[in-house]
């Protein structure tokens, strides 16, 4: 490894070693001392305009500001000298000559480095008696307060929004003490309210509008937990008082997220206190859920599903469960499904596309898991993004995506179904040297295109040529029978902007390719992850240090479903559930064996109770009824059920056909563990107690088993957190920073022999684009920055930025159409029809239309689903649609 170059300096005494290029303020901070600063932030280029931080440097003729003075060799700084402590007070006195003194109210009292510098430095008189500075108040934004009378003009805000969001929603208005932050247009905030603003203020100017005059400091309690909406994985700090939760932060330094927080994260921590909450069980009785104690509801579940395993057997249940729920929770419920039901037939939201992603890598490299981490992210020369629309599903994994662009000068290759426009939600497109904005149905196109670029130009990697010719042969043939009119039909982009963006993959040292749910959630979501796979074998890149594929979770634990073995076909590990081996290592621990036979996936186990195969089915925080398109009559499917069990935070869709409703404990209520999608494992830590009678989900599955003369005793979660690691390698610690898992050698050599073999046909075959008609668009299901799932919905704070749904068009589309922001229009097809509102996006192509799937109930109607052969993963983000003005 590289040497670092470090100096050596003294620090009022102390004398400290740091790297070089350290600032003076940095190196402070090593030894203990403390240089007050207002404008200096870790994050943020050096700015050095509020001049709180002087020194005094040995040899120098005058002050330094040492948020932007580097470190030199032998150098002396003293930071409490007279006249460096006199200079504080002075800067102290300018800022306070137009603050206004109204601490007792401002929500920054008691946190504020203002009200902290000044107890330290100040004198008790002021020199200044000019009239203050008054900015007369104004809306900001539902969610964002601003008290600009406060501001000291530090320009965190600013900077923090332009350098690490790039978002630039905010700018200095106005000269000298006549300064403040404003937004652009006479129009509320427009941005992607991540709060970094109300995060980085370091006092009172910028505060969130969801917990104003709520609370001091001293009152709150705090507990570090993990964000439960998108696949990044951030680390909380949420702080309460008296059980209610008040207000979201992160700190520097702090979990995979440094720190830093999307609008989800930082303003959708109500979701789980919503008044609609369910707080005690429900039993249907004379056709209506009726409120029942614990006891009662549990003994009325084992006795149904008793007398029904006894009559039809364990495979006539069936199971499904959120990918929301903790590692614990999902362990114990496969382990439930499998020893105390005894089916295989159990599923989870892993199934809607991250598991197209999991089992490519699973049969290409023999992990399940990354090859790379954040930091790999961050540290790569050339990025490619495949269907990601990374900023709106997983905006923290984008930040890592905007600093190995911004600040280390990486490329950026972008496969996306997006036009670079200029937009205040950040559009990673425009980031790209080279992007291709292809339609989401011709995403594998696309890839197809750079792999026949790889070959045509020689860019194989001479030794796996040597060692597996027959894969590079029937790679090359099938490239050649697909020909460029193929490619160039399907995507729009000729041959030379394919040869181009391969010349760069090939020639980088370290390339991470990422991809989203726009690919994973896909038709050919399992096909085109294997086909990425090839491109990083054909140039050499799967086994180079920082190099890997990265497939994007949507949900929290979506990772963590995959290896706790929630899924028909996997155990625990994961291993497939016909796997010798990892079946006899379940049955040495769980003192039983899991039925032998394969189960049914998510959309079969709907297919067996609609023909009375399956007489049963435990449901926890998955709402298929609202979540599936029509054509695969979920709804119709649950009510022929003999028993249908709920466990739920909300009388949801799927909940309100239920015999037995359970209320379940949210995220903020319980303990446990997260994996996120690099698959790195974080702790889970309650924050309030759980709401009304409500439990944690392991501790219901424990319960029945107990009812069901099949134990599975567990005195605390942390019981079955220690039967995980003991099951599975990689679960033995929660590490800052897990050490990413290398490829399996002996699977890859497989795949090259022969593995590669099984799906040629389909896996090297474009799909022709189909012409659409005048009149019509290309619809499709997409996330919003500002949701995730249907439970984000519940939270008052996102509602208030997108609190009902609009379809995204492209001002091309809105022009051929005659329609304005706002308008209603009607979509419709063979299936069915729905009327909504518009909204004109830049960044949408043309002939697209874009719909919110948090918001998709009415839409789903209008989709076809396939179901992919190889992972059963249900398809339905895209269909067309004519779309009409109404009144």
């Amino acid at each position: 490894m590289p040497t670092t170059e470090t100096v050596r300096l003294t620090i009022d005494g102390q004398t400290v070693t740091v790297p070089k290029g350290t600032l003076v303020i940095e190196a402070a901070r090593r030894v203990g001392v403390m240089i007050p600063h207002f404008c200096y932030h870790p994050k943020l280029k050096p700015d050095a305009n509020c001049r709180m931080c002087l020194v005094e440097v040995e040899k120098m003729p005058k002050l330094q500001t040492a948020c932007s003075t580097p470190v030199a060799e032998g150098m002396s700084v003293r930071t409490a000298t007279t006249v460096v402590n006199d200079a504080h007070k002075s800067v102290l006195e300018f800022i306070l000559a137009n603050h206004p003194l109204d601490c007792p109210v401002c929500d920054q009292g008691g946190r504020c480095d203002l009200q902290d510098f000044s107890h330290q430095y100040t004198a008790t008189t002021s020199r200044f008696v000019e009239t203050k500075r008054i900015f007369q108040k104004d809306y900001f934004s539902p969610l964002i307060e601003t008290q600009m009378n406060r501001c000291v003009q530090c320009l965190r805000c600013v900077r923090y929004c332009d350098e690490v969001m790039d978002v630039k929603a905010l700018a200095p208005v106005g000269r000298g003490t006549m300064t403040e932050i404003k937004h652009f247009g006479a129009h509320p905030l427009d941005c992607e309210f991540c709060g970094g603003c109300v995060q980085i203020c370091p006092v009172g100017a910028i505060t969130s509008r969801l917990s104003m005059y709520e609370y001091r400091p001293w009152m709150l309690k705090r507990a570090d937990t993990v964000c439960g909406y998108c696949g990044d994985g951030c680390q909380l700090t949420v702080q309460t008082k008296d059980q209610q939760l008040v207000e979201v932060n992160s700190a520097h330094g702090a979990g995979r997220n440094n720190g830093d927080l999307c609008a989800r994260g930082f303003f959708g921590f109500r979701a789980g206190s919503h008044p609609e909450r369910l707080t005690q069980p429900l039993i249907r009785r004379s056709g209506a859920l009726i409120p029942a104690t614990w006891e009662e509801a549990l003994e009325f579940i084992a006795d149904k599903a008793g007398a029904i395993k006894s009559t039809h057997g364990g495979q006539s249940f069936g199971g499904l469960i959120s990918g929301r729920c903790t590692n614990e929770d999902l362990y114990l419920f496969q382990k439930f499904m499998r020893v105390a039901i005894g089916t295989n037939s159990l599923d989870s939201s892993a199934r809607y596309g991250h598991l197209n992603g999991v089992q490519a890598m699973r049969r290409v490299q023999g992990t399940h898991r990354w090859t790379v981490s954040f930091d790999d992210i961050a540290a790569a020369d050339v990025l490619l993004l495949v269907g990601t629309n990374i900023t709106e599903t997983n905006p923290i994994t984008g930040l890592k995506v905007k600093e190995a662009v911004k600040k280390r000068g990486a490329t950026l290759v972008t496969i996306e179904a997006l036009e670079p426009a200029v937009d205040t939600i950040s559009n990673i497109a425009n980031l790209a040297s080279h992007h291709f904005a292809v339609p989401t149905t011709q995403l594998r196109s696309a890839v197809l295109g750079l792999l026949n670029a790889v070959v045509e130009q020689q860019l194989v990697q001479p030794d796996l040529a040597q060692r597996h010719p027959a894969f590079i042969k029937r790679v090359t043939e099938a490239l050649q029978a697909i020909g460029w009119p193929a490619v160039q039909a399907a995507t729009g982009y000729d041959p030379s902007a394919y040869r181009e963006a391969a010349k760069l993959l090939a020639g980088s040292r370290r390339l991470v390719i990422l991809t989203g749910q726009g690919l994973l959630r896909g038709k050919q979501g399992y096909t085109a992850s294997v086909n990425l796979l090839d491109l990083l074998l054909l140039i050499g890149k799967l086994d180079q240090p920082g190099c890997g594929f990265a497939p994007l979770a949507e949900e929290n634990n979506d990772q963590g479903a995959v290896e706790m073995g929630a899924a028909a076909e996997l155990l625990p590990g994961p291993v497939d559930v016909t796997d010798r081996a990892g079946r006899d290592r379940v049955v040495k621990l769980w003192g039983g064996e899991p039925p032998p036979n394969g189960g049914a996936s998510l959309v079969e186990m709907l297919d067996r109770a609609r023909a009375g195969i399956l007489k049963a089915m435990f449901v926890v925080g998955e709402n298929p009824v609202a979540s599936l398109p029509a054509q695969v009559r979920a709804e119709e499917s649950l009510r022929t059920l003999d028993l249908l069990v709920c466990q739920e935070l909300f009388l949801t869709e799927t909940a309100a056909l239920a015999h037995v409703v359970l209320p379940a404990a949210s995220s903020m209520e319980k303990s446990g563990t997260f994996t996120n999608t690099e698959g790195h494992v974080q702790a889970v830590r309650p924050a309030i107690d759980p709401v009304g009678y409500s439990r944690p989900d392991w501790e219901v599955f424990a319960a029945l088993s107990v009812l069901l003369d099949s134990p599975l005793d567990y005195a605390e979660n942390k019981d079955i957190l220690k039967e995980i690691r003991s099951l599975i390698p990689g679960y033995g610690s929660l590490g800052p920073a897990p050490a990413p898992p290398k490829i399996d050698r002996a699977a890859v050599d497989r795949y090259l022999a022969e593995g590669f073999q099984t799906d040629m046909a389909a896996r090297y075959a474009i799909e022709a684009p189909v012409s659409r008609p005048d009149g019509t668009v290309q619809l499709e299901l997409v996330q919003s920055l500002f949701h995730s799932g249907k439970l984000s919905t519940r939270s008052t704070g996102l509602l208030q930025v997108e609190g009902a749904p609009r379809l995204r068009i492209s001002p091309r589309d809105a022009a051929r159409f005659a329609l304005a922001d706002g308008d209603r229009v009607r979509l419709s097809n063979t299936r069915g029809e729905m009327t909504t509102q518009i909204k004109v996006v830049g960044r949408v192509p043309e002939g697209q239309a874009w719909f919110p799937d948090h918001f998709s109930q009415q839409a789903t109607q209008l989709f076809d689903c396939a179901i992919d052969p190889v992972t059963r993963v249900p398809s339905y983000r895209t269909t067309t649609v004519s779309m009409i003005k109404v009144a």
